[in-house]
């Protein structure tokens, strides 16, 4: 998978203006090269470097979503599901709760494939395995058109997220699916994608079009 640079501010929500006709839904699946991003509840706080000099010639960006600062890289699994959650005759909900838990057990399934536990934290958004939180969600749904998404580590560095405070939470570490004892070898990002866009599908009733139709 290649990496590409983080979104432009605006990006996703531009992409779903393209066609006012008729909406097309869409799954984008990217692996970005290093960057920090902030959401709309960031504080500096939770930035433990000079702003104007991340580290790893990482970018800094402030997005839309919602959520604390978080960091995107290499061997990350990042989806930017664009779904119009109020869509007559689909099998979507005008509800957001249940957006972000169908998103969370998209990734929960795909983790159990390869042995892991992996469940949620009462009060807290995310996918985790035991202590440690594998996926970040950080989410926008604006006239219930969804934007943003989901981030799983699978072969992530770990190190990037030491010059932060992952999601603002203090107490609970981050993790990934190849720094697993459960993973006996490392797993590519290319079959994880496979395996969660599968299940992506069956968790939200949907099917994807051809490869050539998905961005």
């Amino acid at each position: 998978m290649n990496q590409i640079p983080p979104p432009l501010p605006g990006g996703q929500e531009n992409a779903v203006s393209l066609d006012g006709r008729a909406f097309l839904h869409a799954v984008v699946v990217v692996e970005h090269a290093p960057v920090y991003t902030l959401g709309t509840g960031s504080t500096s706080d939770n930035v433990l470097f000079d702003p104007d000099c991340p580290p790893y010639g990482a970018s800094l960006v402030r997005t839309e979503r919602g959520g604390e600062v978080t960091y995107h890289g290499p061997g990350q699994l990042v989806l930017y599901p664009i779904l119009h959650l109020g869509e007559h005759n689909s099998s979507f909900k005008k509800d957001l709760h249940w957006y972000v838990s169908k998103l969370e057990e998209s990734v929960i399934l795909t983790l159990a494939e390869y042995g892991l536990s992996a469940g949620r934290k009462k009060g807290l958004i995310g996918v985790w395995v035991g202590d440690a939180k594998y996926c970040a969600i950080g989410v926008k749904v604006s006239k219930w058109v969804t934007m943003h998404g989901l981030a799983l580590n699978v072969s992530t560095d770990m190190e990037p997220f030491s010059y932060i405070v992952p999601c603002g939470i203090h107490e609970y570490a981050v993790g990934s699916l190849n720094s697993s004892r459960h993973v006996k070898c490392n797993v590519p990002l290319h079959e994880v994608k496979q395996r969660l866009l599968h299940n992506f599908a069956n968790v939200f009733d949907v099917t994807f079009a051809p490869p050539s139709m998905i961005w």
